[in-house]
Formats: structure tokens, sequence, C-alpha cells
């Protein structure tokens, strides 16, 4: 890029510049926002740590860039100056392009002294070349971008633990990963006016505690018959906002709503962009995943389903596990992941699930496999909050098989003592406790559809009322 096409960019992109107390209303994201009936404002940075480098990834479609555009609002709001925040997308650029925007801003368009400014770089994983190292030698040797306050942001995991590793000491602050995912169960209640009360702060290492169970399942349970059904209908609609926000326009599921175009776009158009794979060959890869949810999953059926290369089958599951769009649950081997055994797969959301059907290209996602999905997301947010990267890593969710080939969904080394099991029926759940006290664990928790009751060696309570005792 020349100094003339970023000057252009930078202009462009920053109308608070020009216009600090009026430029929200024309503003895309914020306009969008402000019109939309959906109630929903993330935060997901806003406890940053003055010179702190963070970064905030997440799926396409979620909200990063609205949440943004609102931290920088908020920040203008309480007095920073203009000039002292600056915001570009660098998607499609290059990392040597990365480097020039940076320089360039700094001698000639930022104010403000080192460590008083906020940089944000949106769609840093599409950068061409190697970013994070281009990030390491900016921050090593600028003085203002050393001291200053980084926003990166990306919606593919592809270089995010290498970027780990290259600006470790370079950050200066803790919980520097953020990851912004599909509206939770929680968010979905609110936004569509379900009451429900504040969940108890539970952490994952007492998730499994009797006494905690049995003080939520008495606090909660005058709500409960209302989180049983919140769950059913959170199960159709999906944490999208854009679906939220048609659930609440049009409380019929599968009105047409383009929302399928959408997502179709960021699977074949984003995550599997430049793949050569065909439209068909893109849903049979979407009805093999929506088929298998909950069971094992084989790559080399997929491979020839879609005639590829094991290789080639491997690298397109990736491609949507780098876009935030599935992730695997290993199988555990001493609670750490034994990647060489058969692998699960799940979606990140109940309308991917959909997808394929909604298309004509297979049958619609079971509602048992959907909430087996949910719990297993919940616990995944649950463990990224407490131990950032776990999403990437996907080191932390993992599921226990025993020599007799009986299984538990879900165990971790975050809560070695406990398990879940999802059971989405309303009875029948006296083999699952079976294999959890085999499995020497001391409590496990049977994820159901509507019953709740303490059993030797734990406990069955509502799927919603995981999703909820976790905060997700």
């Amino acid at each position: 890029m020349n100094l003339s096409e970023i000057d252009n960019e930078l202009s462009a992109a920053n109308p608070w510049w020009r216009d600090p107390d009026h430029w929200p209303a024309s503003d895309v994201q914020l306009r969008t926002a402000q019109r939309s009936s959906l109630n929903y404002d993330p935060r997901p940075l806003d406890d940053l740590t003055a010179g702190g480098l963070y970064v905030l990834r997440g799926p396409r479609r979620v909200g990063k860039s609205t949440a943004l555009k609102r931290l920088i609002a908020r920040r203008l709001e309480a007095g920073a100056p203009p000039r002292s925040i600056l915001h570009v997308s660098v998607e499609g650029r290059t990392a040597q392009d990365l480097v020039d925007i940076v320089r360039r801003a700094n001698t000639t368009w930022l104010r403000g002294d080192p460590g008083q400014r906020l940089w944000v770089i949106d769609e840093i994983t599409g950068v061409k070349g190697p970013w994070p190292e281009s990030v390491k030698r900016l921050r090593d040797s600028d003085t203002h971008f050393s001291a200053d306050t980084i926003i990166l942001t990306g919606s593919s995991a592809a270089k995010f633990e290498e970027a780990r590793k290259q600006l470790a000491g370079r950050r200066h602050t803790e919980r520097s990963d953020r990851t912004l995912f599909q509206m939770g169960f929680l968010d979905v209640c609110r936004a569509l006016g379900i009451e429900l009360p504040e969940p108890p702060a539970v952490g994952l290492a007492t998730l499994g505690s009797s006494e905690t169970l049995q003080d939520a399942v008495e606090q909660v349970r005058p709500w409960l018959p209302a989180m049983i059904d919140a769950w059913d209908r959170f199960l159709r609609i999906g944490g999208y906002p854009q679906a939220v926000e048609l659930a609440l326009e049009n409380p019929h599921p599968g009105a047409s709503s383009g929302l399928h175009d959408t997502l179709w776009d960021v699977i074949q158009g984003d995550a599997f962009h430049g793949s050569g794979l065909t439209p068909t060959q893109t849903q049979t890869i979407l009805r093999s995943i929506t088929a298998s949810l909950g069971s094992l999953f084989s790559v080399q059926a997929l491979a020839s389903a879609i005639d590829v290369a094991h290789a080639t089958a491997e690298s397109r599951l990736d491609a949507l596990r780098r876009g935030f769009l599935t992730f695997p649950v290993h199988r555990e081997q001493g609670l750490a992941p034994r990647p060489q055994a058969q692998t699960k797969w799940y979606f990140t959301d109940p309308r991917l699930a959909q997808l394929a059907s909604e298309f004509g290209a297979g049958s619609p996602a079971d509602m048992t496999a959907l909430s087996e999905q949910q719990v297993a997301v919940a616990l995944l947010r649950r463990l990224e909050e407490e131990s950032p990267g776990a999403a990437i890593r996907q080191d932390s969710l993992l599921y226990y098989r025993s020599r007799t080939r009986a299984e538990i969904d879900f165990v971790s080394p975050m809560f070695p003592e406990t398990c879940v099991e999802s059971k989405f029926v309303d009875r029948g759940w006296g083999r699952a406790f079976q294999t959890i006290e085999a499995s020497g664990r001391q409590m496990g928790i049977v994820a159901t559809r509507s019953g709740t009751r303490r059993h030797v060696g734990g406990w069955a309570i509502p799927a919603g009322m995981v999703a909820y005792l976790l905060g997700s």
C-alpha cells in the first residue's frame, strides 16, 4: 500500500476524528443495532488494562464488529480524545501492509502520549503472511505501539496459538485472550423476555458438588418449567443474533429468513474459500456432521462420501474448526486428549446443525443430539472463560470410554472429579450413573430433558439448568 492509500483508508475508517459527536448515526453497525428489536449488548472488552495487547476472536456474524464500535463510542463519551483511537480492518492485506499502516498512523494520524491510545486492528487473521511476527516486531521496536492498548480481532483460530507464543511477555496483562461466541442460553432467554433469576456463582471445580446442586435446584425450582420450555426453544432458534431477532419478530420457527444464506456464505464462501469444494460436497460435510452428533465421527467415511483423500477431509473439518463453526471432543487418556482415537464433532450453534436440511440435504438434527451439543458448547464457553485459549486448544473438553465401551459424554482436567452425561429423556438414567460410578469419579451430572432427581453418585437435572449453572 502506498501512503495515499493508507491515508484514505484510515480517514474513512475513523469518522470520529472528524465528527466525534455524531458519527454513530452514520455508522453501519451502530445504526443497525440501534434499529434492532434485539436487546443484546455483549461487552467482552470492557475491562481493558492500559498498555495491554488483547485478542478478540470468535465466529463471524456474532456481533464482534458492533461490540468494538460500541466500545469506541463509550470511550469517546468518557472523554477520550478522538485522535487517540484508531480502528482499521486489515483483512486481505499483507503483513507488510500491516507494518506500513501502523507506522503511518503513528507518524501522521494518532495523537497522545505513549500508553494513552487505543488501536483496534480488525480481522487480523485475514492478513496474508506472518502477521504474528510483524506484531511482535512492532511491539518490540515502536515506542508508542509497545505502550499503547492494542486489540486484535479475528474470525479464525488460524495462527492465534502461534501468536500467543510470539507475543508472550509483550501483552502486559492477564486475561488478554477473549472470545465472543454466539449468544448463550441465558442471553437468548433475556432477549426473548424469559424471566430467570441470576445464576449462582458456580465454578467448574465445584460444579459437581452435591451441596452446590442441592442449593441451586431449590433456588431455581419455581422457574424450572419456564427453563425447560426455554431450552427447547433455544435448541430451535440458536444463538446467532440475527436468528434471535427474527424469533422476536416472528415466533414461528422455520419461517424463511435468509439466515441460512448468510450462514452458507460463512461456510462455503469463507471457511471453505479456495478449497474447490462444490456446494454438494459442502452439504454432504454438513449432513455428515449433523448425522453423527453425539457419536464417533468417521473421517474416512466422510472422505468417501465427498470423494476426496482422507487428508483433504481432515483439512475441511479443520477449516470449520478454525472458523469457530465446529469443535472436536477427543477421547481422554489420563484426562489428556488422545487424538489418534476417533473424535466426536459438534457445531457451535443449533442453526449450523440445521443448515443442510434447510437446503434440502438430509434430515433436521435430532433434538436429543442438539441438546448434547449445546451442553458441550456451554461447557466449552465456561472452560474458555476460566482458561483462555481452551476453545482453540481443544484439550480441555473430552469424552470418556471404558474398556467395555461404556461412554461418558464430557470429562475435563478442569473438573477431574466430575463428569457430565447428556440423556435428553425424562427417565431411565440408571445405566448412566452406573457408568459414572464405574469410572471412579466422585460425582456425575446427567443432563435430562425435564427430570430433576438426586441419585447415588450424582444428580439428574434438566439440560437447560446445566447451561444456567454454567452461566452460559
